[in-house]
C-alpha cells in the first residue's frame, strides 16, 4: 500500500474553468467524510472565482501567492492554512514565475 502521494503536473487535469490544475491529494476510494483536492497554477495566474455550501481548508505546500475569500486578499506561502467558510467567494492567486501548490478539503455545511 502507498502511504506516500505527491502532486504531479503531468497527471493532472484542468479544473476550475481551466485556470488550475488539480488532481485528488491521495489516490484511490478514501473520500468520506470529506473530499480532497491539489490545486496548482504552474506560474502567473488565478483560480476561478467560485463559492459553494461546504466548509474548505487550503494548505500551502509550494511557492507563494495570494488568497482572497469575499474580497479579502492575503498573502500567503508555504505552511499556511486557509479557512474558508460556506457560500463564501474565494479564489488563489499567483503573480509569480513560480509554482504556487495548495491541498485542498472540503466537507458539507
Amino acid at each position: 500500500m502507498n502511504y506516500v502521494y505527491r502532486f504531479q503536473p503531468e497527471q493532472a487535469a484542468r479544473a476550475h474553468e481551466g485556470t488550475i490544475l488539480a488532481a485528488p491529494v491521495i489516490e484511490g476510494e478514501m473520500r468520506e467524510p470529506f473530499d480532497h483536492a491539489w490545486g496548482y497554477l504552474a506560474g502567473p495566474g488565478e483560480m476561478e472565482r467560485h463559492a459553494h455550501p461546504t466548509y474548505e481548508v487550503y494548505l500551502v505546500v509550494a511557492g507563494s501567492g495570494f488568497v482572497e475569500v469575499d474580497g479579502v486578499r492575503q498573502a500567503v506561502t508555504v505552511g499556511d492554512v486557509i479557512n474558508i467558510p460556506p457560500n463564501a467567494q474565494h479564489t488563489m492567486i499567483n503573480e509569480r514565475d513560480e509554482p504556487f501548490q495548495w491541498a485542498a478539503f472540503w466537507w458539507s455545511a
